[in-house]
């Protein structure tokens, strides 16, 4: 899940580095815009729904990891 993840921070925003400890707004220097957009990206590539209330809470790429992997089943970093 990380792994995917990361390619799909990497592949929208340019970045050339993403680890699980980083914060998405902090230490990739997203906006809030560009965190509804990551939303909009990761609901559409793993055709779910996350709950505004708790992607609200999504702080770091590893709570985006673990969120989806909860919503999907996969329950756990793959």
């Amino acid at each position: 899940m990380d792994k995917e993840i990361a390619a799909l921070l990497k592949e929208h925003y340019d970045l050339t580095e993403v680890r699980p400890e980083m914060e998405i707004k902090k230490d990739l220097g997203l906006s809030s815009f560009d965190l509804m957009n990551l939303i909009c990206i990761v609901e559409e590539h793993y055709h779910i729904e996350l709950e505004e209330e708790r992607y609200r809470a999504l702080v770091t790429v590893s709570d985006v990891c673990d969120y989806v992997a909860e919503l999907t089943g996969q329950g756990g970093k793959a």
